[in-house]
């Protein structure tokens, strides 16, 4: 007669009870960098198209939101997409100063108005 040995390797873990979850991730629970930067951009550009038409006293109101949403976000816990939205609000300035550089080296160059 052989005698059976008992199997080799760790023992298998129990299933899981039903309805229990994984433990959340805490960086899943702080958002997305690249969603901030989104969502500050679609600000931006959605509060201009609503705000522009108005009256130009009220071009900061988007940019204060952007600020105003960040801080929202950052003290409650979405860390990742309040970094993001302002990363996204700095993204915005610098595209508007490369535009205005721009403009202003054409007309210093002659080639804006009337040449």
């Amino acid at each position: 007669m052989s005698e059976q040995l008992p199997p080799s390797g760790p023992a298998p873990l129990p299933p899981d009870p039903p309805g229990s979850a994984a433990p959340p991730n805490p960086r899943d629970s702080q958002g997305s960098l690249l969603g901030g930067i989104g969502l500050a951009w679609a600000i931006m550009i959605g509060g201009s198209l609503i705000v522009g038409p108005i009256n130009i006293a009220f071009w900061l109101a988007p940019p204060v939101a952007i600020l105003i949403v960040a801080v929202l976000f950052l003290t409650n816990g979405r860390t990742r997409t309040g970094r993001g939205m302002l990363l996204g609000l700095a993204s915005i300035v610098a595209v508007v100063l490369l535009l205005v550089a721009a403009c202003f080296g054409l007309l210093m160059s002659g080639g804006g108005i009337g040449g």
